[in-house]
């Protein structure tokens, strides 16, 4: 009994990475990154959302230290407005997942409604559209020659996919909404299988509101729900931030929880071997003149852990030509 519970454990594992690892083959992977003043990094709609100045953000992500082939990437972004109505973007990643890499590169326009009430308020409402190419490569050099699968060709198997984003964001005061649709139209294959896949969308819905405490700290809750076509598994991001201005230096802190609101698998209902997805992260980050640096930590808490030590990641930033960003009262956003 004790070998047939490890083996379905095992087999739980195995189906679990490998859904992982099919979507995200689909697009960048959503992680805690948008909560490092890196929005733009998930809603197209917000390229150039913030008024003026150009802006750029790279991050590096790391995962399951000590381990293998582990998984990490690396994103740069950069957006900025171009006259009053419109906002344009670029992103570019570079996601490896063990023996499958997928590199991508989208551009984005934004056009802005202005619906400014007067010279100190802020009324926008946003409209993005993105278009991307992701480029997968599955190494299988280094499999066992002898393993007998007819799909393993003993190379790197490569296949290129088109998506297209749309996206609209909406800004009054110090609220903030936005709804994007990943993959609205999506054109490529999944190397494992070399099904095609058509339909894979992803509905991400962000809301955030910023509370005055004082003159010099913020308190921004915020919520962000994942809902992907195919997994039937929305994610649920409950955020809080705090934003304090310390001799002209902005700092920020904050905790992100994520759950699945149904079990990620269903392998073996005799044996309850079901888990909701569960996650913390928590963040930190420093803005100094034009330049920016935040870090956060994931941990997971689910019962089967591949490491002790969960997800790192580190965000810089610089903003361009900024004189005149207008920060509040939307700061923390963009």
């Amino acid at each position: 009994m004790f070998l047939i519970k490890n083996c379905a454990k095992y087999i739980f594992l195995c189906v679990t990475l490998h859904a992982q690892l099919s979507y995200t083959q689909l697009q960048l992977p959503v992680y805690s990154d948008y909560l490092t003043e890196n929005y733009f990094l998930v809603h197209p709609a917000m390229a150039g959302a913030q008024l003026e100045g150009l802006q750029v953000r790279m991050t590096h992500r790391s995962q399951w230290k000590g381990v293998a082939n582990a998984p990490n990437l690396q994103t740069v972004n950069a957006h900025g407005r171009i006259g009053l109505k419109s906002g344009l973007g670029t992103v570019l990643y570079n996601d490896n997942n063990g023996f499958h890499k997928q590199t991508g590169l989208s551009f984005a326009y934004a056009h802005h409604l202005n619906l400014i009430l007067g010279n100190r308020d802020i009324h926008q409402l946003s409209f993005g559209l993105s278009v991307g190419i992701i480029n997968n490569t599955h190494d299988q050099t280094q499999f066992a020659p002898d393993l007998g699968d007819p799909l393993l060709e003993g190379s790197q198997v490569k296949s290129n996919g088109f998506h297209m984003d749309l996206g609209l964001t909406y800004m009054r005061y110090q609220f903030y909404t936005h709804l994007t649709v990943r993959s609205l139209i999506f054109k490529g294959h999944n190397i494992s299988d070399n099904v095609r896949l058509d339909k894979s969308k992803k509905v991400i819905l962000n809301m955030g509101h910023f509370f005055e405490f004082n003159d010099n700290t913020l308190f921004e809750p915020s919520a962000m729900i994942q809902f992907v076509e195919y997994a039937d598994l929305p994610a649920i991001d409950i955020n809080l931030k705090s934003h304090h201005l310390i001799r002209n230096q902005k700092l920020w802190f904050g905790a992100s929880y994520r759950f699945g609101a149904q079990p990620n698998a269903n392998v073996d209902v005799e044996n309850n071997l079901n888990q909701t997805h569960r996650q913390l992260t928590l963040l930190s980050g420093l803005k100094f003149g034009k330049f920016s640096a935040s870090y956060s930590y994931t941990q997971s808490f689910e019962d089967i852990q591949i490491a002790s030590f969960n997800s790192h990641q580190l965000t810089l930033g610089f903003d361009l030509f900024s004189d005149k960003f207008r920060y509040f009262p939307v700061r923390g956003m963009l």
